[in-house]
């Protein structure tokens, strides 16, 4: 297959663009050893064109001017001099930094961010760290590689803790979280490099002096600098101005028009784009898609050393190196949702080559051709949602009594919800808007019968998971925040962390735990945090978990954007995961196994909603129930 990929592409490239093929034969790297091969990019001779810029953040304002560079032969491929790539990196830090040429060693060249003056509100325990540039072996590496591209405010002991941000204040809708001092790794980090030459895509050394450069400048294409050095927050293009933005899911933010402000219908693009476009997206899910190698237990192909090879097996390859930009953002969305498809991965917006009269046509497209793991989290969601709307319930909180007496008390929310409560006081109102909130206010009713309610049942069966943080608060309830950790496994560095908590409680939070018998309720459904939440209880908490296998969903979402301009999200390097009792690594990704199965009529009934949950649950234990 990829001899007949190398052939193929070839006879296209020739018969397409000979000229360009002919000018590309200066490129020294050898062919053979080339993800996707048969295409060559050319050297660069010079610097073509050079525009101001602006970085914009969140809220649309300016943080900064950099210089956007067209090199000669690369068309209007956006290339940064390593200056103002220095620039983007330090707005994720918040550090300071310097840069440049590394002494008596030609061609490699460094960015280093370095710890700020004492007093300032950086953690003293981060050291200095410092990102190679190497164009002679076309490689960039770090001995401390995650940390370049961590926000600071979201470390612990120099630990990146990535998507745990913090809370600083307490307020009447979170308390104060911070990471402890426990923070550690359960498996340290290895030396990460990542070799560009893999690719044929190249960073140049250029004459910068007409441009008040220095002779030798170091030029970097800004998307592999966005593929290689952003992890979650994200850094776009739009053809003028670059978008960096911390919270991704925000729609209201700048990054959204930003992307839109460079929306131009076309329906051809280059071969240089084209294959440009198609090697970042392969270095992105190399580096950066954790589930590799845990695919077979989903019942997929797991992918090798590059994703190249499974991309051509699965017959996607040619159309993503398409010139038509419908057929390519097509095939991009195929890729995307079926291929790939493993419940986090997902399609936003097409390419910049497409305007907006033809979002839905894609949206539609995306439905249309969903995978199997969706479509099966789809069919229990819909089979849970009927079930349970049969049996009169929804979120809340509810109650079982037998006799007089409460026996048993159900928490059920479907999603870990990081919004404000604002003015809800209803449980219901509550649960639809946060969890902590929830949580406090059900485990307030619920010591009102202390005397009879000793078991409570947490309902994830609807569960699709939601703000880690919400999820962290939740756990608190159910052991002593510092008792317990979150693990995650960064498959960049072969890292495993654990992250700990401390967390601003009054006593009554911290008693919640030993007053009842807990259990964990999840479906096919329960995916992501809804997947997560189960593991942290099975794995170190000993709380039994009932009902069916949960859907699964390990990988922490990155979100990206490709080359041209198309928007999607996928599995990240770093994947949430559990580890044994010997601090050995377990993938959740397929689902956390239950220590006890019920059948999905059993989960609820229409005499009572939970009644055969409960006689099933006093079956097993009955010495909770005396």
């Amino acid at each position: 297959m990829k001899l007949f990929f190398r052939k193929n592409i070839i006879f296209m490239t020739f018969a397409l663009c000979a000229g360009l093929l002919f000018s590309a034969c200066v490129n020294e790297v050898d062919d053979d050893n080339i993800v996707g091969s048969g295409y060559q990019f050319p050297q660069a001779g010079g610097i073509s064109k050079a525009f101001d810029s602006y970085l914009y953040g969140d809220d649309g304002k300016a943080l900064n001017t950099v210089k956007t560079y067209n090199l000669e032969g690369w068309e209007d491929i956006p290339f940064l001099y390593l200056e103002d790539a220095a620039k983007l990196l330090a707005y994720i830090n918040f550090r300071g930094y310097n840069y440049g040429p590394v002494e008596e060693s030609e061609g490699l060249y460094y960015y280093k961010y370095y710890q700020p003056e004492a007093g300032t509100v950086y953690p003293a325990e981060i050291k200095d760290d410092t990102l190679y540039f190497d164009v002679k072996n076309q490689t960039i590496y770090s001995d401390n590689f995650t940390r370049i591209i961590t926000n600071t405010n979201t470390l612990a002991n120099g630990i990146g803790c990535l998507y745990y941000s913090e809370v600083k204040q307490a307020s009447s809708s979170c308390p104060q979280i911070k990471f402890s001092g426990n923070t550690c790794y359960a498996k340290e980090k290895e030396r990460t490099s990542i070799n560009l030459a893999a690719y044929g895509l190249k960073m140049f050394l250029l004459d910068g002096r007409e441009y008040g450069l220095p002779e030798k400048s170091l030029f970097i294409p800004f998307q592999v600098l966005a593929d290689t050095c952003f992890r979650y927050t994200v850094c776009s293009f739009n053809s003028q101005d670059y978008y960096l933005y911390f919270t991704p899911n925000d729609k209201s933010n700048a990054v959204f028009w930003g992307y839109n402000y460079g929306r131009e219908y076309k329906s051809t693009r280059s071969r240089l784009k084209a294959e440009y476009n198609y090697r970042n997206l392969c270095i992105l899910f190399d580096l950066n898609y954790c589930l590799k190698d845990q695919r077979s237990k989903i019942g997929k192909d797991n992918i090798g050393a590059y994703i190249n090879d499974s991309i051509f097996k699965a017959g996607l390859g040619f159309d993503l190196v398409s010139t038509d930009t419908a057929v390519y953002d097509r095939a991009l969305v195929k890729f995307l949702v079926n291929y790939i498809d493993d419940g986090h991965t997902g399609y936003y917006e097409p390419s910049l080559y497409q305007n907006y009269s033809s979002f839905s046509q894609f949206y539609t497209f995306a439905k249309s051709v969903q995978g199997p793991r969706d479509r099966s989290l789809d069919s229990i969601y819909k089979e849970m949602k009927l079930r349970r709307q049969t049996a009169g319930g929804s979120e809340g909180l509810f109650y079982i009594s037998e006799g007089q007496e409460n026996k048993m008390a159900i928490i059920s929310f479907d999603g870990f919800k990081n919004n404000n409560p604002g003015s809800a006081t209803s449980l219901e109102g509550l649960a639809a808007l946060n969890t902590y909130a929830f949580f406090e206010k059900a485990f307030e009713d619920i010591k009102q019968y202390d005397a009879t309610v000793k078991n409570v049942v947490i309902d994830l069966s609807c569960n699709d998971g939601g703000a880690v943080l919400q999820c962290m608060l939740a756990l608190c309830y159910l052991e002593d925040p510092d008792r317990f950790y979150l693990a995650e496994k960064n498959h960049l560095d072969n890292s495993i962390a654990k992250f700990y908590c401390n967390i601003e409680t009054t006593q009554h939070y911290k008693s919640i735990k030993k007053n009842y018998n807990f259990y964990i309720l999840t479906s096919g459904y329960s995916f992501s945090c809804g997947n997560f939440f189960p593991s942290v209880c099975k794995y170190q908490l000993n709380i039994p978990v009932v009902g069916q296998q949960s859907g699964g969903g390990g990988g922490i979402v990155k979100q990206t954007q490709s080359s041209d301009g198309a928007i999607f999200k996928t599995s990240a390097s770093a994947e949430m995961c559990a580890l044994d009792a010997n601090g050995n690594y377990i993938c959740i990704d397929a689902g956390v196994p239950v220590d006890y199965e019920i059948s999905y009529d059993d989960f609820y009934s229409g005499e009572c909603r939970y009644a055969n949950l409960y006689r099933r649950l006093k079956e097993k234990y009955p010495g909770n129930f005396n």
